[in-house]
């Protein structure tokens, strides 16, 4: 018979995926998940630590960040295309760049040697997301460092147009990452893009999101329209 904790997070994985967890995207804390299964905590610790393996959930001590749309909470493991689909908001995703570039400067920010030419280059993807009525609510930078079957995705393109499924397929998984979050002005080139005027205000956020062995899987710098999106910050657990 499995360990008590992995029986335990086999659970939390059926009812993550079926949707009965987490309203706003989080998990109960440790002690109600102790409580709730009728196990210690460091049973339940174990058995988060195999959904952070499987990428299921982001682990933060005693703090956490949700992005909302018009209220709804969204699921960034799954990406916000597919976690707006769930919730009956329909969009479409325009790629306006998806191409190997080199970067050195990005690299040495995000602390990859460069042991070799390759070693500076991201797959660059750019895109503009916009409601079926055609107004575009985001504008996100995607910068990967390149990895073996990168090649494959300027080939074919996006699995099912979702950058989630793709790095699913490649067997690339996030464990969790940092965001920051600031107010930015639109640029000439940013407010053509999003079909708004110069200057206009914006949600600007900057996303690093790292794998089990820490190396970085994706840098990604979004503009988020201000009249729909909204940030979230929560800290310690629920009472």
């Amino acid at each position: 018979m499995p360990a008590k904790y992995r029986q335990i997070a086999d659970n939390l994985m059926r009812r993550i995926r079926h949707g009965e967890m987490a309203d706003g995207g989080r998990l109960p804390g440790e002690h109600d998940l102790a409580e709730s299964y009728k196990v210690s905590r460091s049973t339940i610790r174990q058995a988060l630590a195999e959904l952070q393996q499987a990428g299921l959930i982001e682990t933060w001590t005693g703090a956490g960040s949700f992005v909302r749309y018009d209220g709804a909470p969204l699921d960034g493991e799954i990406g916000w295309g597919e976690s707006l689909a769930r919730r009956g908001i329909a969009t479409q995703a325009h790629i306006l760049r998806l191409e190997r570039i080199a970067d050195a400067a990005l690299a040495a920010e995000l602390g990859i040697r460069q042991s070799s030419p390759a070693a500076v280059d991201f797959l660059a993807l750019d895109r503009v997301r916009r409601m079926q009525v055609g107004e575009a609510i985001s504008l996100e930078r995607s910068r990967l460092p390149w990895r073996k079957g990168f090649a494959q995705i300027l080939r074919a393109g996006l699995v099912e147009g979702s950058l989630q499924r793709t790095l699913a397929s490649l067997a690339i998984r996030s464990v969790g990452g940092c965001e920051a979050v600031a107010l930015a002005r639109l640029t000439k080139e940013d407010a053509a893009l999003l079909g708004r005027t110069e200057g206009e205000a914006f949600l600007a956020t900057q996303r690093t999101v790292h794998a089990a062995d820490g190396g970085v899987v994706e840098r990604v710098d979004s503009l988020l329209h201000p009249d729909h999106f909204r940030l979230e910050f929560g800290f310690g657990e629920r009472p």
